[in-house]
């Protein structure tokens, strides 16, 4: 197997190792990049004029069907989700207390296939929400009755 490096267009032994020449190392979602840039995926007709581009300037930003492509490709092969930071889990926290649990459930649904860990630490963060806002409903709608 070869890839070539998205950086500076150099082939190098796989998609996972530092460039030889560039020292640039795939993270992330890089990695699927990589994987996309090599001959698991790539013909050599269409590495050389792959290499060509990346050497004259042009960036290379796949879409997200060729990301995904990349994905099922290298299944669990690669962690490339890092999940919610803590910035992020904070907000989708007070955006469930302040709003409704739904943002974190929607939310839960609309990463499911792109950040699977990020699905799940919003599941995580929404379902203890859904239950207070159950049983703060539940409180009041008995308060109110008597």
């Amino acid at each position: 197997m070869s890839a070539l490096c998205v950086r500076c267009g150099f082939t190098k032994a796989d998609y996972l190792s530092v460039c030889p020449d560039c020292g640039h190392r795939p993270e992330g979602d890089g990695v699927l990049v990589g994987w996309l840039l090599s001959s698991e995926n790539l013909d050599e007709a269409q590495m050389v004029a792959t290499a060509a581009r990346i050497r004259s300037g042009e960036p290379i930003r796949p879409s997200r069907k060729m990301l995904a492509k990349a994905r099922r490709a290298l299944g669990r092969q690669v962690a490339t989700d890092p999940g919610l930071g803590l910035r992020e889990a904070l907000a989708l926290l007070g955006a469930n207390v302040l709003f409704s649990p739904l943002v974190g459930w929607t939310c839960a649904a609309w990463w499911w296939s792109e950040r699977p860990r990020a699905s799940l630490q919003a599941v995580l963060l929404s379902a203890p929400a859904s239950v207070a806002m159950t049983a703060l409903w539940l409180w009041v709608g008995t308060r109110g009755a008597t």
